[in-house]
């Protein structure tokens, strides 16, 4: 973990196509694809795949 980044936040779970997942704080964890270097948050409040989505601070609370 870098950053910030609280290691006891980290975890993982099972997704039910039964792939592992990480999380963070409970959040499952994904990337957009349109960001290309770290620090890039260009999918933050897209709304997609049923919902908007949120970059997650290093407290594990959603940014806005």
């Amino acid at each position: 973990a870098l950053n910030g980044v609280n290691p006891s936040l980290l975890g993982t779970t099972t997704r039910g196509d039964g792939a592992t997942e990480v999380t963070y704080a409970g959040h499952p964890l994904y990337y957009f694809i349109a960001d290309k270097k770290p620090g890039d948050i260009t999918g933050q409040n897209i709304d997609a795949f049923g919902g908007p989505w949120y970059v997650v601070s290093p407290s594990g609370m959603q940014v806005r």
